[in-house]
């Protein structure tokens, strides 16, 4: 960890059209710091999707990043695109409304703050309200570190996937307590 942040100085907020430029290049400052082996870790997503989404919550989720003195330093998306099926097909026994962590994005000098709990915990009070009683997460195999943290936080593994010739993903998920 680099730089140690007081969790009081954090603010968590909806992200709008204006923070779409930020998000964007935190993807792409966190792509280009992977490592070789870690490439698959999170897919990218064009500025103009992210943009798509931020303008078009019911349809596709909510982005929310996580700001230090009015800088964004992390996001997570909440997507409540319609992937039920798919999901339901990996998970045939899943009730209720789903959402899944369609990614959770910290800059690499913010790496160690506990960040991504903060935001899945954030993610899932929002979730709570919508109604939705089931969070699915997907980690790319390798990625122990998501994985572990995730797991801490009550997520289980139910299945992976082979997402292309060289990424297999654990699919995750996460039943909310009302």
């Amino acid at each position: 960890m680099k730089n140690k942040i007081n969790k009081a100085d954090l603010q968590i907020k909806l992200c709008t059209s204006s923070d779409v430029k930020d998000i964007y290049e935190i993807q792409n400052i966190v792509i280009d710091n992977f490592k070789e082996n870690e490439k698959g870790y999170f897919l990218p997503f064009k500025e103009e999707s992210y943009l798509r989404i931020v303008n078009d919550p019911i349809n596709d989720g909510e982005i929310y990043g996580a700001f230090l003195d009015n800088k964004m330093i992390a996001w997570i998306f909440l997507s409540v695109s319609n992937r039920m099926k798919e999901i339901k097909s990996y998970i045939p026994d899943i009730e209720g409304k789903c959402a899944d962590i369609d990614g959770v994005i910290v800059l690499p000098e913010y790496r160690g703050n506990h960040l991504q709990n903060m935001l899945v915990e954030h993610l899932e009070k929002r979730a709570k309200e919508l109604g939705i009683n089931n969070i699915v997460a997907e980690v790319t195999f390798g990625n122990e570190y998501s994985l572990k943290n995730l797991q801490s936080m009550g997520y289980e593994i139910k299945t992976w996937y082979q997402k292309d010739e060289n990424i297999k993903r654990h699919i995750l998920l996460k039943r909310l307590e009302g």
